[in-house]
């Protein structure tokens, strides 16, 4: 969901640092054309207090430290950059001061490893359709049947295992507009749904609402539609279900959880220390809610007290750019489609569920990667979406011509 996060991403820096980021980040940048190494590397340092996770403000930090004699510094942005881009060059003459250090070496032996394709999911099927534009993605033990919602048609589709497709749900019913999550309960024998207007959609109409909609999974007819009230504009990007059949739903636009209940869609939760809040999944006992945050990472939320912790790791790893997130035997199954290479990555939590002590990508740099978005598990098998069409419009949103587009993917993965 990367076009959702850019449009909040400059919503963000516009309300919260009132162009302050921008205009430093610029102001350390004259200073360098200058050489005035100094003044660069102190604007850089404002830049990263305000902003301490953007990938360009950590690579403009290092090579600032590295040009007035801060080595460890250097090394540590330089480092958090090339994991969330391994593109960043190391092989500049503004840094050529750390070519003796054995870290440095060592951060360049790492990112070379990070630009390694690692291929293990196969394709599950394809989908013809082109110019749905799949985003949400729900799986039927049963039928074995795949729901998958689509940004552009407004609607959701169901695929069968030997790719056969047809409409779960019409286009546009009572007003639905661009399906984000998808999300079964087997046992109530009901599909769920939240969607959203996005410019991308069909007939699109800014005053849409967003709403979550309760379909019956056998034949698909709707049974309660949801609309979140007032005057505030929100972006439902994900949902999740508890053993219950509780539903909460994310609003990537305002960074807030609502629970949908019997009388209608209402906050649950909402902090300033969210960014850009995405996908979300529980824990086995539903003790903790994790929830990930575009660009900060992953939170883990005590549904009772309501605590909110930021999972720490010292691993060489970015938690930036999370999209789908899922659960699976004390570890985190996280689709991340904001970092270079586009990845899909297991993380392996502590007894405590405050840390991520081990990762093991699944996947990065498939050959089927477009832009992966989200998935589900079924068992300890993973679906996911691999290549969606963010990429597909023209810059008026209109989309794209149709050879222009792509066969939908969706990969699977058996996890051990």
């Amino acid at each position: 969901m990367r076009t959702i996060f850019v449009i909040c991403y400059i919503a963000f820096t516009s309300v919260c640092f009132g162009q302050s980021l921008q205009v430093v980040y610029a102001d350390g940048k004259a200073a360098y054309k200058q050489k005035n190494f100094n003044l660069f590397y102190e604007k850089m340092g404002e830049a990263h207090k305000l902003h301490p996770y953007h990938q360009d403000v950590l690579y403009q930090l290092g090579i600032a430290s590295a040009l007035t004699g801060h080595t460890d510094e250097a090394i540590e942005n330089l480092k958090k950059a090339v994991l969330i881009n391994s593109d960043y060059r190391l092989d500049v003459s503004d840094l050529s001061s750390l070519e003796s250090n054995p870290k440095f070496n060592e951060l360049k032996r790492l990112q070379e490893e990070w630009k390694k394709p690692i291929v293990n999911s196969d394709t599950f099927l394809i989908i013809k359709e082109r110019d749905l534009h799949a985003e949400g993605i729900g799986y039927d033990a049963k039928s074995k049947n795949l729901y998958v919602g689509s940004i552009h048609k407004r609607k959701i589709l169901q695929v069968s295992e030997d790719g056969s497709a047809r409409d779960f749900c019409p286009s546009e019913i009572e007003g639905m507009t661009s399906v984000f999550g998808v999300k079964l309960d087997q046992k109530a024998g009901v599909l769920w749904a939240c969607a959203s207007p996005m410019p991308e959609m069909m007939h699109y109409d800014s005053l849409s609402p967003s709403a979550v909609f309760k379909f019956e999974l056998r034949n698909g007819k709707l049974l309660q539609k949801h609309v979140l009230s007032g005057s505030k504009p929100a972006v439902f990007g994900d949902m999740v279900l508890s053993k219950s059949g509780s539903v909460y739903v994310s609003d990537s636009k305002n960074n807030e959880i609502f629970l949908v209940g019997p009388n209608g869609i209402t906050s649950f939760f909402s902090t300033p220390e969210f960014w850009n809040i995405q996908g979300m999944a529980f824990s086995a006992d539903e003790k903790y809610l994790f929830v990930a945050d575009y660009v900060k990472g992953i939170f883990r939320l005590e549904m009772e007290s309501k605590k909110l912790l930021l999972l720490t790791t010292e691993q060489d790893v970015s938690l930036k750019g999370i999209d789908g997130l899922y659960f699976l035997d004390n570890s985190l199954i996280a689709v991340q489609n904001g970092t270079n290479p586009l990845r899909c990555t297991q993380y392996f939590l502590d007894k405590g569920q405050t840390k991520i002590m081990a990762f093991k990508i699944l996947d990065r740099k498939h050959p089927s990667f477009g832009e992966p978005t989200t998935g589900v598990l079924a068992g300890k098998t993973f679906y996911y979406i691999a290549n969606s069409q963010w990429d597909g419009y023209k810059d008026d949103h209109s989309i794209k011509p149709y050879n222009e587009l792509k066969d939908i993917v969706i990969l699977r993965r058996k996890l051990d």
